[in-house]
């Protein structure tokens, strides 16, 4: 699954545009695209739970394919 099987592309480039010279706030650009509280264990299952703040960040690291501290586009 990726973001587009979730949002359209517009909305995601606007979210992205919104940390333009700032650092990248994944809370907020879940919050953004209206997906906070889709984006979570319970999107997958109606028994899941929140991620913790340590599983976000490690579901952010492994999202970040080139390692340079940032989630691409692709």
């Amino acid at each position: 699954m990726s973001m587009t099987d979730l949002l359209k592309a517009e909305e995601i480039k606007k979210a992205l545009e919104a940390f333009a010279g700032e650092t990248f706030d994944p809370k907020k650009f879940f919050e953004l695209v209206g997906m906070k509280a889709m984006f979570v264990l319970k999107g997958f299952s109606s028994e899941g739970r929140d991620l913790t703040d340590s599983e976000t960040s490690a579901f952010l690291k492994a999202a970040d394919k080139d390692g340079d501290g940032k989630i691409g586009i692709d």
